[in-house]
Parts: structure tokens; C-alpha cells; sequence
């Protein structure tokens, strides 16, 4: 494993870990349907870097 792929990793790792977090916190009904929204969101961006990034490289 190279240092990108094992940068790649804890980001994503710190980014999972986040989300984890904010969905786990006891907050009210409201603003956990607007978190997984945004959560969502921030998936699907970092989702389409990685995949940019791997096109990238190859």
C-alpha cells in the first residue's frame, strides 16, 4: 500500500466517523432529517472525487 491510498483511507475513515457521530448525537427529529440530508450530499461529492481521483491515476 502507497502513501496515497493510505491518505485515501483515513480520510475516508475520518469522514465515516464524522457522519457516525453527527447521526448518533440526540438531537430532534427535524434536524436529523436535515443532517441526512446534508450527510448525504457530502457523500456524494466525496464519492465523485475519489472516483475522479481514481480515473485520474489510471
Amino acid at each position: 500500500m502507497n502513501k496515497a491510498e493510505f491518505a485515501k483511507g483515513v480520510a475516508a475513515g475520518l469522514v465515516v466517523g464524522a457522519a457516525a457521530a453527527i447521526m448518533i448525537d440526540p438531537i430532534s427529529d427535524r434536524q436529523k432529517h436535515r443532517i441526512k440530508r446534508k450527510t448525504a450530499g457530502v457523500f456524494k461529492s466525496i464519492g465523485s472525487v475519489i472516483d475522479t481521483a481514481v480515473d485520474f491515476m489510471k
